[in-house]
């Protein structure tokens, strides 16, 4: 292994774990869109820290012994069984003996009980992980549009309009994390949650959004506020650590409408309803599995105290996370 490899590793690691400054976050995005071995050697490492973050949390069921005592002593009466029918019968000279045939049933009858719900688990954990860790780059990206544009996050519009198709001129708040793609401060593929099995898109000069809403994952703080756009530099350390800026789809909001039924719900769909990654103003990433996950227990999904939308809604407070739909469409 070369030692620029070599280099190109730790980058990458230090970049996936948040740990680069703006400027070298800003070069690793800029490599990024341009160089695929560079882009192939970000996915190896990323689906390697995903599967290391897995290690102390996946464990066999606790009924592990008792289930593999009880497939053992079933072999057992399979075999005395199977020893009498082979004694008796003439065709018990075949290539396989009835006894190797119900061993092997049983073998995969005993891993299938025990092994593959653990496996289905620890692929949806490292789909958690891999998503966990696009968060932290976008966390990254954020950072350093932050650090060159006086604190301010990133914003779509600095008017108030619609947020969702109605009357008036509609505005989907995606286009404030489009900007990081345009900056080159992000690839379009981390805005892609691995759970939900999509595809990115290529980006395209004079592009100012994500060309739909199956292209981008993530919902993000509602920017179209006419106080203007948050900044960063204005909330404590305590509540930048609790302030929650982007999460995985709200379930509120689907395909530019809003689902009255789904006000009450406690997650996200990208994770099959378990729970959502949280990215925090401070770009720390947390798994919740509910929503009250905001400065003060606010739910990271609506405005505060407000149950029904138009589309024009805005935060409560300038601590009140709403995350409004991934993208809307314009009509």
């Amino acid at each position: 292994m070369t030692t620029s490899r070599n280099e190109d590793e730790q980058l990458l690691i230090d970049f996936l774990l948040g740990r680069c400054d703006p400027s070298q976050a800003e070069a690793v995005a800029a490599r990024l869109q341009k160089d695929q071995g560079f882009r192939q050697l970000r996915d190896d490492i990323q689906n390697t820290l995903a599967a290391m973050r897995l290690l102390p949390e996946v464990e066999p069921p606790e009924d592990l012994a008792a289930r593999t005592l009880r497939k053992v002593e079933s072999v057992r009466k399979a075999d005395a069984y199977v020893t009498t029918q082979e004694t008796t019968r003439p065709w018990a000279a075949s290539t396989f003996s009835l006894r190797e045939v119900a061993a092997v049933a049983a073998a995969v009858v005993l891993l299938g009980v025990v092994f593959l719900p653990s496996l289905r688990k620890a692929h949806q954990r490292s789909l958690r992980g891999q998503c966990a860790s696009n968060m932290g780059q976008i966390g990254t990206a954020v950072s350093s549009y932050a650090s060159e544009n006086h604190e301010y996050l990133p914003i779509a519009t600095d008017r108030p309009y619609r947020w969702l198709p109605g009357d008036g001129k509609t505005v989907s708040n995606s286009a404030a994390m489009f900007k990081l793609i345009r900056h080159a401060q992000a690839s379009p593929v981390v805005f892609q949650c691995p759970a939900t099995g999509r595809a990115s898109f290529a980006v395209h000069e004079g592009m100012v959004d994500f060309p739909a809403g199956e292209f981008i994952s993530y919902s993000y703080q509602h920017s179209l506020s006419p106080a203007g756009p948050l900044r960063r530099d204005r909330l404590s350390p305590d509540e930048q650590q609790k302030m929650a800026i982007l999460a995985d789809n709200s379930p509120v909001f689907e395909d530019g409408r809003f689902r009255r039924d789904r006000v009450g719900a406690a997650a996200s769909d990208n994770h099959g309803g378990d729970g959502q990654n949280v990215l925090y103003l401070d770009c720390s990433v947390s798994w919740a599995e509910g929503p009250a996950v905001g400065v003060g227990g606010n739910n990271i999904f609506l405005v505060d105290g407000v149950f029904d939308y138009r589309g024009d809604e805005q935060p409560a407070s300038r601590t009140d996370t709403f995350l409004l739909p991934n993208y809307s469409p314009k009509r």
